[in-house]
Protein backbone atom coordinates (compact mmCIF):
# COMPACT_ATOMS: atom_id res chain seq x y z
CA UNK A 1 0.00 0.00 0.00
CA UNK A 2 1.55 3.43 -0.85
CA UNK A 3 0.47 6.99 0.68
CA UNK A 4 -0.67 9.38 -1.91
CA UNK A 5 0.31 12.56 -0.47
CA UNK A 6 -0.39 15.45 -3.33
CA UNK A 7 -1.54 18.89 -4.38
CA UNK A 8 -5.33 18.78 -3.72
CA UNK A 9 -8.55 19.70 -6.29
CA UNK A 10 -10.83 17.37 -5.81
CA UNK A 11 -12.92 16.22 -2.61
CA UNK A 12 -9.62 14.45 -1.32
CA UNK A 13 -7.48 17.28 -2.67
CA UNK A 14 -5.69 14.22 -4.06
CA UNK A 15 -5.80 15.53 -7.95
CA UNK A 16 -4.10 18.30 -9.68
CA UNK A 17 -5.61 19.12 -13.38
CA UNK A 18 -2.09 19.02 -14.88
CA UNK A 19 -3.54 17.90 -17.90
CA UNK A 20 -6.77 15.48 -19.46
CA UNK A 21 -4.25 12.53 -19.22
CA UNK A 22 -2.23 12.78 -16.20
CA UNK A 23 -4.46 13.40 -12.88
CA UNK A 24 -2.36 12.54 -10.28
CA UNK A 25 0.90 13.76 -8.55
CA UNK A 26 1.70 10.88 -6.69
CA UNK A 27 5.46 12.28 -5.44
CA UNK A 28 5.24 12.82 -1.50
CA UNK A 29 5.01 16.65 0.09
CA UNK A 30 6.50 16.10 3.62
CA UNK A 31 9.82 16.55 3.81
CA UNK A 32 10.41 13.12 5.45
CA UNK A 33 10.49 9.75 4.07
CA UNK A 34 7.46 7.52 4.58
CA UNK A 35 8.95 4.92 7.06
CA UNK A 36 10.05 8.57 9.17
CA UNK A 37 6.38 9.92 9.00
CA UNK A 38 4.86 6.72 10.94
CA UNK A 39 6.70 7.78 14.25
CA UNK A 40 6.07 10.39 17.09
CA UNK A 41 8.42 13.21 14.74
CA UNK A 42 7.24 12.25 11.33
CA UNK A 43 3.28 13.10 13.09
CA UNK A 44 4.64 16.18 14.64
CA UNK A 45 6.30 17.69 11.43
CA UNK A 46 3.00 16.86 9.07
CA UNK A 47 0.86 19.06 11.85
CA UNK A 48 3.35 21.50 12.20
CA UNK A 49 3.06 21.80 8.54
CA UNK A 50 -0.68 22.37 8.71
CA UNK A 51 0.13 25.51 10.93
CA UNK A 52 2.11 26.50 8.25
CA UNK A 53 -0.59 25.86 5.72
CA UNK A 54 -3.29 28.24 7.53
CA UNK A 55 -0.80 30.74 7.53
CA UNK A 56 -1.17 31.19 4.25
CA UNK A 57 -2.73 34.82 3.16
CA UNK A 58 -5.56 32.35 0.78
CA UNK A 59 -6.35 30.81 4.36
CA UNK A 60 -6.14 32.35 7.36
CA UNK A 61 -3.47 34.55 6.63
CA UNK A 62 -5.72 37.21 5.19
CA UNK A 63 -8.67 35.95 3.25
CA UNK A 64 -10.57 34.01 5.49
CA UNK A 65 -10.44 37.12 7.96
CA UNK A 66 -11.40 39.82 5.74
CA UNK A 67 -13.62 38.34 3.21
CA UNK A 68 -16.35 37.72 5.97
CA UNK A 69 -16.26 41.56 6.51
CA UNK A 70 -16.52 42.28 2.76
CA UNK A 71 -19.52 39.81 2.13
CA UNK A 72 -21.48 41.59 4.78
CA UNK A 73 -21.73 45.39 5.91
CA UNK A 74 -18.22 46.47 7.41
CA UNK A 75 -15.75 46.88 4.47
CA UNK A 76 -15.91 48.11 1.19
CA UNK A 77 -13.23 48.37 -1.41
CA UNK A 78 -11.00 51.19 -1.25
CA UNK A 79 -10.60 53.40 -4.12
CA UNK A 80 -9.03 51.53 -7.18
CA UNK A 81 -8.62 48.28 -5.10
CA UNK A 82 -7.91 45.02 -7.41
CA UNK A 83 -9.63 42.56 -4.32
CA UNK A 84 -12.22 41.52 -2.80
CA UNK A 85 -14.64 44.08 -5.36
CA UNK A 86 -16.58 40.70 -6.89
CA UNK A 87 -17.28 39.76 -3.24
CA UNK A 88 -18.18 43.19 -2.49
CA UNK A 89 -20.79 43.43 -4.87
CA UNK A 90 -21.80 39.75 -4.15
CA UNK A 91 -21.10 38.81 -8.07
CA UNK A 92 -22.33 34.51 -8.41
CA UNK A 93 -18.99 32.78 -7.68
CA UNK A 94 -17.12 35.29 -6.10
CA UNK A 95 -17.74 33.98 -1.71
CA UNK A 96 -15.05 32.24 0.13
CA UNK A 97 -13.11 29.66 -1.56
CA UNK A 98 -10.82 27.57 0.60
CA UNK A 99 -11.37 24.06 -0.95
CA UNK A 100 -8.04 23.28 -2.13
CA UNK A 101 -6.22 24.60 0.98
CA UNK A 102 -8.21 22.84 3.54
CA UNK A 103 -8.88 19.08 1.75
CA UNK A 104 -4.97 19.62 1.55
CA UNK A 105 -4.62 20.68 5.50
CA UNK A 106 -7.16 17.70 6.37
CA UNK A 107 -5.36 14.73 4.27
CA UNK A 108 -2.12 15.73 6.40
CA UNK A 109 -4.10 15.87 9.88
CA UNK A 110 -5.73 12.21 8.55
CA UNK A 111 -2.54 10.55 7.97
CA UNK A 112 -1.18 11.99 11.51
CA UNK A 113 -3.87 10.71 13.14
CA UNK A 114 -4.04 7.22 11.68
CA UNK A 115 -0.16 6.90 12.45
CA UNK A 116 -0.40 8.18 16.16
CA UNK A 117 -3.36 5.85 17.03
CA UNK A 118 -0.97 2.71 16.29
CA UNK A 119 2.30 4.38 18.39
CA UNK A 120 2.56 4.16 22.27
CA UNK A 121 -0.18 6.26 24.08
CA UNK A 122 2.16 8.94 25.87
CA UNK A 123 1.08 12.45 27.05
CA UNK A 124 3.38 14.00 23.66
CA UNK A 125 1.29 11.37 21.09
CA UNK A 126 -2.05 12.20 23.12
CA UNK A 127 -1.43 15.73 22.61
CA UNK A 128 0.05 15.29 19.44
CA UNK A 129 -3.82 13.79 18.39
CA UNK A 130 -5.51 16.08 20.00
CA UNK A 131 -4.09 18.74 17.66
CA UNK A 132 -4.63 17.44 15.17
CA UNK A 133 -8.44 16.80 15.68
CA UNK A 134 -8.92 20.19 16.69
CA UNK A 135 -7.21 21.65 13.11
CA UNK A 136 -9.29 19.41 11.53
CA UNK A 137 -12.73 20.28 13.45
CA UNK A 138 -11.18 24.10 12.59
CA UNK A 139 -11.02 23.08 8.69
CA UNK A 140 -14.30 21.30 8.74
CA UNK A 141 -16.03 24.02 10.13
CA UNK A 142 -15.42 26.52 7.46
CA UNK A 143 -15.62 24.43 5.01
CA UNK A 144 -19.13 23.99 6.03
CA UNK A 145 -20.13 27.38 7.09
CA UNK A 146 -18.79 28.70 3.49
CA UNK A 147 -20.33 25.81 1.25
CA UNK A 148 -23.70 24.31 3.00
CA UNK A 149 -26.30 26.09 4.99
CA UNK A 150 -25.78 25.79 8.54
CA UNK A 151 -27.94 23.54 11.13
CA UNK A 152 -31.86 24.72 11.89
CA UNK A 153 -31.34 27.24 8.41
CA UNK A 154 -31.57 24.69 5.62
CA UNK A 155 -32.98 26.04 2.47
CA UNK A 156 -35.87 24.23 0.53
CA UNK A 157 -34.56 21.14 2.64
CA UNK A 158 -31.34 20.68 0.79
CA UNK A 159 -28.93 19.14 3.25
CA UNK A 160 -25.76 18.81 1.37
CA UNK A 161 -22.50 19.69 3.11
CA UNK A 162 -19.19 18.90 2.28
CA UNK A 163 -17.18 15.80 1.20
CA UNK A 164 -16.48 14.24 4.77
CA UNK A 165 -13.13 12.19 4.82
CA UNK A 166 -11.83 11.24 8.44
CA UNK A 167 -9.31 8.51 6.86
CA UNK A 168 -6.24 9.10 4.96
CA UNK A 169 -6.44 7.78 1.19
CA UNK A 170 -4.11 4.70 0.74
CA UNK A 171 -4.35 3.32 -3.12
CA UNK A 172 -3.48 -0.53 -3.37
CA UNK A 173 -5.39 -0.96 -6.90
CA UNK A 174 -8.24 -0.33 -9.14
CA UNK A 175 -9.25 3.22 -10.59
CA UNK A 176 -7.67 6.03 -8.65
CA UNK A 177 -10.15 8.93 -9.78
CA UNK A 178 -13.02 7.01 -8.48
CA UNK A 179 -11.67 5.97 -4.97
CA UNK A 180 -10.42 9.56 -4.89
CA UNK A 181 -14.43 10.88 -5.51
CA UNK A 182 -16.62 11.11 -2.42
CA UNK A 183 -19.78 12.44 -2.08
CA UNK A 184 -21.25 15.34 0.35
CA UNK A 185 -22.07 14.46 3.18
CA UNK A 186 -25.10 16.43 5.09
CA UNK A 187 -25.25 19.23 6.97
CA UNK A 188 -25.83 17.12 10.37
CA UNK A 189 -23.14 14.72 9.58
CA UNK A 190 -20.22 17.15 9.23
CA UNK A 191 -21.73 18.64 12.60
CA UNK A 192 -21.61 15.83 14.67
CA UNK A 193 -17.92 15.28 13.11
CA UNK A 194 -16.76 18.71 13.88
CA UNK A 195 -18.35 18.08 17.39
CA UNK A 196 -16.50 14.70 17.94
CA UNK A 197 -13.35 15.87 17.21
CA UNK A 198 -13.21 19.08 19.50
CA UNK A 199 -14.76 16.94 22.37
CA UNK A 200 -11.92 14.04 21.58
CA UNK A 201 -9.35 16.99 21.16
CA UNK A 202 -10.30 18.41 24.56
CA UNK A 203 -9.97 14.75 26.01
CA UNK A 204 -6.64 13.97 24.39
CA UNK A 205 -5.22 17.80 25.32
CA UNK A 206 -6.10 18.42 28.58
CA UNK A 207 -3.11 18.06 31.12
CA UNK A 208 -0.80 17.20 28.02
CA UNK A 209 -0.56 20.60 26.31
CA UNK A 210 2.21 22.30 28.47
CA UNK A 211 3.59 24.75 26.31
CA UNK A 212 0.93 25.08 23.60
CA UNK A 213 -0.82 27.69 24.56
CA UNK A 214 -1.56 30.27 22.52
CA UNK A 215 0.48 29.58 19.19
CA UNK A 216 -0.88 25.95 18.68
CA UNK A 217 -4.01 23.72 20.32
CA UNK A 218 -4.47 23.49 23.64
CA UNK A 219 -7.54 22.36 26.11
CA UNK A 220 -8.72 25.65 26.22
CA UNK A 221 -8.86 26.71 22.49
CA UNK A 222 -10.52 22.88 21.91
CA UNK A 223 -13.07 23.70 24.57
CA UNK A 224 -13.81 27.94 23.25
CA UNK A 225 -13.77 26.40 19.21
CA UNK A 226 -16.50 23.95 20.48
CA UNK A 227 -18.23 27.00 22.24
CA UNK A 228 -18.71 28.70 18.77
CA UNK A 229 -19.68 25.42 17.08
CA UNK A 230 -22.12 24.78 19.72
CA UNK A 231 -23.72 28.73 18.81
CA UNK A 232 -23.52 27.91 15.10
CA UNK A 233 -25.55 25.00 15.99
CA UNK A 234 -28.10 26.54 17.70
CA UNK A 235 -27.61 24.53 20.75
CA UNK A 236 -27.83 27.25 23.79
CA UNK A 237 -26.83 25.19 26.83
CA UNK A 238 -23.89 23.52 25.46
CA UNK A 239 -22.70 26.99 24.32
CA UNK A 240 -22.87 27.95 27.62
CA UNK A 241 -20.93 24.97 29.29
CA UNK A 242 -18.23 25.56 26.14
CA UNK A 243 -17.76 28.68 27.05
CA UNK A 244 -18.04 29.05 31.03
CA UNK A 245 -15.08 26.25 30.88
CA UNK A 246 -12.53 28.39 28.98
CA UNK A 247 -14.01 31.50 31.24
CA UNK A 248 -12.85 29.57 34.28
CA UNK A 249 -9.99 28.61 33.25
CA UNK A 250 -8.43 30.31 30.94
CA UNK A 251 -5.03 32.89 32.02
CA UNK A 252 -6.45 35.32 30.23
CA UNK A 253 -9.62 37.68 30.75
CA UNK A 254 -11.49 40.71 28.93
CA UNK A 255 -8.72 43.05 28.44
CA UNK A 256 -9.33 46.47 29.68
CA UNK A 257 -6.18 48.24 28.30
CA UNK A 258 -5.19 49.88 25.05
CA UNK A 259 -7.56 48.05 22.60
CA UNK A 260 -4.85 47.75 19.88
CA UNK A 261 -3.07 45.28 22.35
CA UNK A 262 -5.08 43.04 22.35
CA UNK A 263 -4.07 42.61 18.31
CA UNK A 264 -0.42 43.62 18.54
CA UNK A 265 0.54 41.92 21.73
CA UNK A 266 -1.66 38.90 21.91
CA UNK A 267 -3.50 40.42 25.38
CA UNK A 268 -7.03 37.79 24.87
CA UNK A 269 -5.57 35.31 22.27
CA UNK A 270 -6.80 31.57 22.89
CA UNK A 271 -5.09 30.82 19.62
CA UNK A 272 -3.48 32.37 17.65
CA UNK A 273 -1.44 32.14 14.08
CA UNK A 274 2.50 33.03 14.83
CA UNK A 275 4.80 34.36 12.17
CA UNK A 276 8.25 34.57 12.75
CA UNK A 277 10.41 37.45 11.07
CA UNK A 278 11.33 35.11 7.90
CA UNK A 279 7.07 34.20 7.57
CA UNK A 280 6.68 38.15 7.22
CA UNK A 281 3.68 38.01 4.81
CA UNK A 282 4.29 41.92 3.92
CA UNK A 283 2.50 43.43 0.96
CA UNK A 284 0.34 40.50 1.44
CA UNK A 285 -0.72 40.53 4.88
CA UNK A 286 -4.02 42.02 7.11
CA UNK A 287 -2.29 45.35 7.72
CA UNK A 288 -1.80 45.69 4.36
CA UNK A 289 -5.11 44.97 3.13
CA UNK A 290 -6.56 47.27 5.62
CA UNK A 291 -4.37 49.87 5.29
CA UNK A 292 -0.97 51.14 4.85
CA UNK A 293 1.69 52.18 7.50
CA UNK A 294 0.82 55.11 9.38
CA UNK A 295 3.73 57.85 8.84
CA UNK A 296 2.35 59.76 11.82
CA UNK A 297 1.26 62.70 9.92
CA UNK A 298 -1.85 64.26 10.38
CA UNK A 299 -3.95 67.63 8.90
CA UNK A 300 -5.54 70.07 10.88
CA UNK A 301 -8.87 67.97 10.83
CA UNK A 302 -6.93 64.67 11.90
CA UNK A 303 -6.48 63.19 8.34
CA UNK A 304 -3.86 61.16 7.44
CA UNK A 305 -2.16 60.97 4.18
CA UNK A 306 -2.23 57.16 3.67
CA UNK A 307 0.43 57.03 1.89
CA UNK A 308 3.19 54.25 2.82
CA UNK A 309 3.82 50.43 2.20
CA UNK A 310 0.55 48.45 2.43
CA UNK A 311 -2.19 47.88 -0.49
CA UNK A 312 -4.88 49.32 1.33
CA UNK A 313 -7.60 47.30 -0.47
CA UNK A 314 -10.54 47.63 2.00
CA UNK A 315 -11.85 50.45 4.09
CA UNK A 316 -14.45 50.57 6.92
CA UNK A 317 -17.69 51.22 5.97
CA UNK A 318 -19.91 54.40 7.19
CA UNK A 319 -22.41 51.63 8.24
CA UNK A 320 -19.98 50.80 10.75
CA UNK A 321 -18.39 53.86 12.01
CA UNK A 322 -22.41 54.87 12.49
CA UNK A 323 -22.24 52.22 15.44
CA UNK A 324 -19.91 53.17 17.46
CA UNK A 325 -19.45 55.99 20.41
CA UNK A 326 -16.54 57.99 18.78
CA UNK A 327 -16.33 59.58 22.32
CA UNK A 328 -16.20 56.93 25.20
CA UNK A 329 -15.44 53.38 23.04
CA UNK A 330 -12.10 52.37 23.50
CA UNK A 331 -12.33 50.33 20.43
CA UNK A 332 -12.39 53.41 18.33
CA UNK A 333 -8.97 53.97 18.78
CA UNK A 334 -8.26 51.42 16.68
CA UNK A 335 -10.15 53.15 13.41
CA UNK A 336 -7.85 55.27 11.39
CA UNK A 337 -9.32 58.33 9.42
CA UNK A 338 -7.63 59.13 6.04
CA UNK A 339 -7.26 61.25 2.58
CA UNK A 340 -6.56 58.45 0.11
CA UNK A 341 -6.98 58.54 -3.88
CA UNK A 342 -9.23 62.13 -3.40
CA UNK A 343 -11.81 60.64 -0.64
CA UNK A 344 -12.00 60.54 3.41
CA UNK A 345 -11.82 57.24 4.56
CA UNK A 346 -11.77 55.13 7.83
CA UNK A 347 -9.03 52.22 7.88
CA UNK A 348 -9.04 49.58 11.14
CA UNK A 349 -5.41 49.40 12.64
CA UNK A 350 -6.02 46.09 14.68
CA UNK A 351 -3.84 44.55 12.57
CA UNK A 352 -0.74 47.13 11.95
CA UNK A 353 1.73 44.54 12.32
CA UNK A 354 3.36 42.95 15.51
CA UNK A 355 6.28 44.37 16.83
CA UNK A 356 6.55 47.34 14.86
CA UNK A 357 7.42 45.58 11.69
CA UNK A 358 5.22 46.14 8.35
CA UNK A 359 3.21 43.07 7.73
CA UNK A 360 4.44 40.75 10.73
CA UNK A 361 0.76 40.39 12.07
CA UNK A 362 -0.03 37.23 14.82
CA UNK A 363 -3.20 36.60 13.95
CA UNK A 364 -5.35 35.78 17.00
CA UNK A 365 -8.27 33.20 15.95
CA UNK A 366 -9.77 32.50 18.94
CA UNK A 367 -10.10 35.35 22.01
CA UNK A 368 -11.57 35.50 25.32
CA UNK A 369 -13.91 38.18 24.15
CA UNK A 370 -15.41 36.30 21.68
CA UNK A 371 -16.77 33.45 24.17
CA UNK A 372 -17.47 36.11 26.05
CA UNK A 373 -20.28 36.93 23.60
CA UNK A 374 -21.24 33.50 22.63
CA UNK A 375 -21.92 32.54 26.68
CA UNK A 376 -24.52 36.02 26.55
CA UNK A 377 -25.99 35.44 23.17
CA UNK A 378 -26.42 31.96 24.55
CA UNK A 379 -28.49 32.73 27.50
CA UNK A 380 -30.29 35.54 25.97
CA UNK A 381 -31.84 33.04 23.67
CA UNK A 382 -32.31 30.75 26.84
CA UNK A 383 -34.35 34.75 28.13
CA UNK A 384 -31.47 33.79 30.90
CA UNK A 385 -31.18 37.63 30.71
CA UNK A 386 -29.51 38.38 34.28
CA UNK A 387 -26.63 36.23 33.51
CA UNK A 388 -26.82 37.68 29.47
CA UNK A 389 -26.74 41.18 31.05
CA UNK A 390 -23.84 40.45 33.11
CA UNK A 391 -21.71 39.03 30.44
CA UNK A 392 -22.45 41.83 27.76
CA UNK A 393 -21.51 44.61 30.57
CA UNK A 394 -18.43 42.31 31.55
CA UNK A 395 -17.35 43.24 27.88
CA UNK A 396 -19.27 46.93 27.67
CA UNK A 397 -17.36 48.40 30.51
CA UNK A 398 -14.04 47.14 29.61
CA UNK A 399 -14.36 49.14 26.34
CA UNK A 400 -15.61 52.17 28.74
CA UNK A 401 -19.53 52.70 27.56
CA UNK A 402 -20.71 51.40 31.06
CA UNK A 403 -23.35 48.79 31.26
CA UNK A 404 -26.34 48.17 28.48
CA UNK A 405 -29.32 49.61 29.39
CA UNK A 406 -31.67 47.51 26.33
CA UNK A 407 -34.80 46.38 28.24
CA UNK A 408 -34.61 42.36 28.23
CA UNK A 409 -36.53 42.31 24.91
CA UNK A 410 -33.62 44.11 23.44
CA UNK A 411 -30.86 42.73 25.03
CA UNK A 412 -30.31 39.93 22.36
CA UNK A 413 -30.02 42.58 19.78
CA UNK A 414 -27.60 44.56 22.15
CA UNK A 415 -25.54 41.59 22.63
CA UNK A 416 -25.41 41.16 18.71
CA UNK A 417 -24.50 44.67 18.33
CA UNK A 418 -21.64 44.66 20.74
CA UNK A 419 -20.66 41.29 19.09
CA UNK A 420 -20.14 43.39 15.24
CA UNK A 421 -18.06 45.86 17.36
CA UNK A 422 -16.11 43.76 19.13
CA UNK A 423 -15.31 41.16 16.25
CA UNK A 424 -15.41 43.49 13.61
CA UNK A 425 -12.23 42.82 10.52
CA UNK A 426 -11.77 39.42 12.07
CA UNK A 427 -13.69 37.33 10.05
CA UNK A 428 -17.55 36.95 11.89
CA UNK A 429 -19.68 39.64 10.75
CA UNK A 430 -21.23 37.33 7.47
CA UNK A 431 -21.10 34.00 9.07
CA UNK A 432 -22.72 35.74 12.03
CA UNK A 433 -25.78 36.60 9.62
CA UNK A 434 -25.63 33.81 7.83
CA UNK A 435 -25.67 31.36 11.20
CA UNK A 436 -28.88 32.83 12.21
CA UNK A 437 -30.49 32.85 9.14
CA UNK A 438 -30.43 36.63 9.07
CA UNK A 439 -30.64 38.02 5.65
CA UNK A 440 -27.28 39.53 4.27
CA UNK A 441 -27.41 43.46 5.37
CA UNK A 442 -24.86 45.29 2.83
CA UNK A 443 -23.64 49.26 3.00
CA UNK A 444 -23.72 51.77 1.31
CA UNK A 445 -27.06 51.45 -0.22
CA UNK A 446 -26.29 48.60 -1.95
CA UNK A 447 -29.31 45.89 -2.11
CA UNK A 448 -29.80 43.12 0.94
CA UNK A 449 -29.10 39.87 -0.22
CA UNK A 450 -32.08 37.69 1.24
CA UNK A 451 -30.69 34.67 3.26
CA UNK A 452 -32.52 31.66 0.64
CA UNK A 453 -30.31 33.99 -2.17
CA UNK A 454 -28.09 31.00 -3.92
CA UNK A 455 -25.19 33.55 -3.46
CA UNK A 456 -25.01 32.88 0.19
CA UNK A 457 -23.69 29.46 0.21
CA UNK A 458 -20.51 29.10 -1.74
CA UNK A 459 -20.30 27.14 -5.50
CA UNK A 460 -17.72 24.25 -5.78
CA UNK A 461 -15.16 24.98 -8.51
CA UNK A 462 -15.91 23.56 -12.02
CA UNK A 463 -12.32 22.10 -11.69
CA UNK A 464 -13.22 20.10 -8.29
CA UNK A 465 -16.75 19.01 -10.21
CA UNK A 466 -14.95 18.07 -13.20
CA UNK A 467 -12.68 15.45 -11.17
CA UNK A 468 -14.93 14.39 -8.29
CA UNK A 469 -18.06 12.97 -10.30
CA UNK A 470 -19.74 12.00 -6.88
CA UNK A 471 -20.04 15.71 -6.33
CA UNK A 472 -22.66 17.87 -6.97
CA UNK A 473 -23.23 21.78 -6.74
CA UNK A 474 -25.12 24.24 -4.70
CA UNK A 475 -28.65 24.87 -6.23
CA UNK A 476 -28.20 28.33 -8.22
CA UNK A 477 -24.72 27.10 -9.67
Amino acid sequence: MKTLKIFFITALSLVTLSSCNSLLDINTKHALPQDKIKTEAGCKSLIIGVYDMMQDPLFAGRDLICTPDVLGDNCWPSPGATKYVEQYYFQPRYNIDIWESAYKQIESLNEAIYYLKNLEQTDNVKALEGEALFLRAYDYFYLAVIYARVPGHLVSDFNLCVPLITEPFFNSSGNITEQASVARATVDAVWAQIVQDLTNSFTYLNGNDGGNFPYRASAISAKALLSRVYLYMGDWTNTIDAATYVIKNSSVGIYGGTYTDIFSKGEESLWQLHYTTSENLASSSLHSAYGTVDDGVRDSDGYGDGTGAGDAQLSVTEDFMNLIDRTNDTRFAALRKVHYSGQNLWWTTKFNSWGGTFGLDDIPLLRISEIYLNRAEAYAHKEDYINARADVNALRNKRGIGDATAVNSQLLTEILLQRRIELAFEGHRFFDMKRLGMDITRPNGLATVPYDDYRVAAPISTSELDVNKALVNNPGY
